[in-house]
């Protein structure tokens, strides 16, 4: 018996899969002896059936590619964090070495220095007033071979501006020789001081030197440094 294609194509997938009767199969295969429309149908179930293992291995060198970019995209956004961190780092550490590291000696032509005197217990006294606007927090002490003993202002290269009229800009400051020299006698280079100066090395304001006669400080000048 005869069966139409149609009847045939409706089990088709049953004959590919070979899940249908065995009568039913011997009909289809008595179709698809002289239905070429059949046959071609029955091989392009085939093919259906062989592409997605091909494209399953035409999809593995693309996922290849995918995950080599992943990882080199993630490589590069782990590098574009190390790169924002130290940029970061040198910015602050740029910031703290301009604006709080005390390296930049205070020029000579601000500094003024006035009402070098003695007190009675021997110490040097003067009064420091730097002529700029800015602040001063720090004054490095150096002694050289020949017995010159340097205070340095020292300031930041970028400086802070003076918030109030009071401070180390603008103060009475001491020197003592005798406690200077007992220091560098025991702990020191056992160097003598013979002249002190205020300002940067070699150019500083001089204050006092060995065989200068000072004046006596005031008694009111005694006694608000008294205990000091």
């Amino acid at each position: 018996m005869k069966l139409p294609c149609n009847v045939i194509q409706d089990l088709l997938p049953l004959y590919h899969d070979k899940v249908c009767s065995a009568e039913s199969r011997t009909l289809v295969e008595e179709h698809l002896e002289e239905c070429k429309q059949c046959q071609n149908l029955l091989s392009n179930m085939d093919e259906e059936l062989e592409h997605p293992a091909a494209a399953r291995e035409e999809i593995k060198p693309l996922q290849a590619i995918q995950s080599a970019w992943k990882r080199s995209k993630k490589k590069a956004f782990l590098r574009g964090i190390l790169i924002a961190v130290i940029i970061c780092a040198v910015l602050v550490g740029g910031y703290i070495g301009l604006t709080q590291w005390k390296i930049v000696p205070v020029s000579p032509d601000v500094l003024e220095v006035s009402e070098v005197s003695q007190l009675l217990d021997g110490r040097i006294v003067y009064h420091l007033n730097v002529k700029d606007n800015k602040n001063l927090r720090f004054i490095k002490f150096t002694t050289n071979e020949d017995g010159s003993y340097y205070m340095t202002p020292m300031r930041s290269v970028i400086e802070s501006k003076r918030v109030s009229d009071i401070g180390l800009f603008n103060q009475y400051l001491m020197v003592d020789i005798a406690e200077d020299n007992a220091y560098q006698q025991h702990y020191g280079d056992g160097i003598v001081i013979t002249s002190c100066y205020l300002g940067p090395v070699g150019n500083g304001i001089l204050i006092w030197k060995e065989g200068m006669e000072l004046p006596a400080a005031s008694e009111a000048l005694e006694q608000m440094l008294a205990g000091s």
